[in-house]
């Protein structure tokens, strides 16, 4: 098998030692990195990684085929160097998004258009939703994913073209042995007694958060702040802590990690959504469009 793409991501398992860390390094699916493995392991009639709770370590088998992907990149990189006009025609792509998202719309978005050409290269910045519309005003990127920032009509903002929106619920990641993990729907005032984990300062999500916490009369102060669904999902396996997620960022392992998903349905939540924004005026691009149309495709998926 000598399928770049997959190679790369075997590579990536070994240094990470995980699935879910690699396919995020590498901002492609889950489930794309499983099947990818699963694959290499059923080409090759062995098992290449020895997998537990804590993550995966390669076997002699996983390390010697390792070998042989770094060699296979490092010759194919020599090759394209050698092909000088074709190099040149390679195009990059720059999306500026948010780490949950880059994990799932994005990643979906990339890997089918990587699936379709080799001409395509893509860069991905990943900041707050706040800073997120900024840089692609700043035209330092093509497109940007994000969460809508409450109070802000971006459909008027010079510089920037609503492309497609969707709506995307909040929800509580919970322990599956979290006394509130059966309920059908939780609100804020349900969780405050609870240690929080949620996003750092300046993205909209955490704004609302923080908002519906504050109109229950109390101080919002979580007790994990992280970018990564990943890393916040491991965390609060096994203990009492809550995750506020929204839809499309909660880790697709959820209930083998032990944890659950309860939708938040509270007053003092807003309405989010996801939206695909991009400079104005749009460059003209057969790249682009690809991309654009990925991410429309991806973003439906919901």
């Amino acid at each position: 098998m000598t399928d770049l793409r997959s190679l790369k991501t075997l590579l990536a398992v070994v240094e990470y030692g995980s699935i879910h860390l690699a396919a995020r390094a590498l901002f492609v699916s889950h489930s794309t990195a499983s099947r990818q493995i699963k694959t290499f392991e059923e080409h090759y009639g062995t098992t290449l990684f020895d997998r537990s709770a804590s993550g995966v370590v390669p076997t002699g088998q996983g390390l010697a085929l390792a070998d042989f992907a770094r060699r296979m990149i490092a010759e194919s990189e020599l090759l394209s160097d050698s092909f000088g006009n074709y190099s040149r025609a390679v195009e990059t792509i720059t999306i500026v998004t948010s780490t949950g998202l880059g994990q799932t719309v994005v990643a979906d978005a990339i890997n089918d258009v990587m699936t379709t050409t080799d001409r395509v290269q893509v860069s991905i910045i990943d900041t707050t939703s706040l800073e997120a519309v900024q840089v692609l005003k700043n035209r330092q990127a093509d497109l940007c994913v994000n969460f809508s920032v409450p109070g802000h009509d971006l459909v008027s903002v010079p510089g920037v073209r609503r492309i497609n929106h969707a709506p995307s619920r909040n929800f509580a990641v919970f322990d599956k042995k979290h006394p509130l993990s059966q309920r059908a729907t939780v609100r804020v005032r349900d969780l405050i007694d609870f240690p929080i984990a949620t996003l750092p300062s300046g993205n909209s999500a955490r704004i609302r958060i923080e908002q519906a916490v504050r109109a229950q009369g109390q101080v919002f102060s979580p007790t994990i702040e992280a970018t990564c669904p990943v890393l916040t999902m491991r965390a609060i396996a096994g203990t009492t802590m809550v995750a506020m997620m929204a839809e499309r960022t909660i880790p697709d392992n959820l209930a083998e990690a032990g944890c659950t998903a309860v939708e938040l349905d509270d007053p003092g939540l807003d309405d989010r959504s996801i939206q695909i924004l991009a400079a104005d005026p749009l460059r003209e691009s057969d790249g682009l469009d690809m991309m654009i149309k990925s991410l429309r495709r991806s973003l439906a998926l919901q």
